[in-house]
């Protein structure tokens, strides 16, 4: 398994609404995020494919050449705990296709709202920093005091 950084949490933003996209990136980046942006399912895949693997990821349901359902599934092949967040006219369709995605994916509704995204992401970072740096602290060879 990768270590993950202790700093800003890497999400890899993809949406093929590219207005949209630079929007919801900038509003991110400036509540900390470290954001990347991919336009499209083929290019989220090619990106999942190098290092640093994102710490979350944040895609819309219906894009070109490979929808968010088949971005998402490649994503969980490199990494089963990764945090699916989902945005969609379609929640439905998104719960019934993201079936088998184990931890669920979050699905937020267009137009999404903010506040409650970012909250959501906040919290999901902080637990993930939080497990890593438990995860890479030594233990100590004495007994906890009682």
């Amino acid at each position: 398994m990768e270590p993950r950084s202790t700093e800003q949490p890497l999400i890899l933003l993809v949406d093929d609404d590219v207005q949209s996209a630079r929007l919801l990136e900038r509003l991110l980046e400036e509540d900390g995020f470290r954001v990347e942006l991919a336009t499209n399912g083929a290019l989220a895949i090619a990106r999942l494919a190098r290092r640093p693997m994102p710490d979350i990821l944040v895609t819309d349901f219906r894009m070109p050449h490979a929808d968010g359902i088949a971005v998402a599934r490649y994503a969980r092949s490199l990494r089963p705990d990764l945090p699916l967040f989902f945005f969609t006219g379609y929640p439905d369709l998104v719960a019934r296709l993201g079936r088998g995605l184990e931890p669920a994916a979050v699905v937020h509704t267009k137009p999404i709202d903010y506040i409650a995204l970012s909250d959501e992401l906040r919290a999901t970072a902080d637990a993930a920093l939080s497990d890593a740096s438990r995860a890479t602290r030594p233990s100590s060879p004495f007994p906890s005091p009682a």
